[in-house]
């Protein structure tokens, strides 16, 4: 039950979203908020190009 992929993508999420999402947002300290923005981007920029690349093997 514990390592179904959904648990594990839901964990996954979780972990990301107060690790970085929510210190990008919430932190009062502007070096925070900027240091969780830039991990923010490479996180999403990584993402979108494994979407694009699946895209293109197909």
């Amino acid at each position: 039950m514990l390592s179904s992929p959904g648990v594990i993508v839901l964990v996954v999420f979780v972990l990301l979203y107060l690790g970085v999402v929510l210190p990008a947002v919430w932190s009062r300290r502007s070096h925070r908020r900027q240091a969780a923005m830039r991990v923010l981007e490479l996180m999403l920029g990584l993402f979108v190009l494994r979407v694009l690349a699946g895209l293109l093997r197909r």
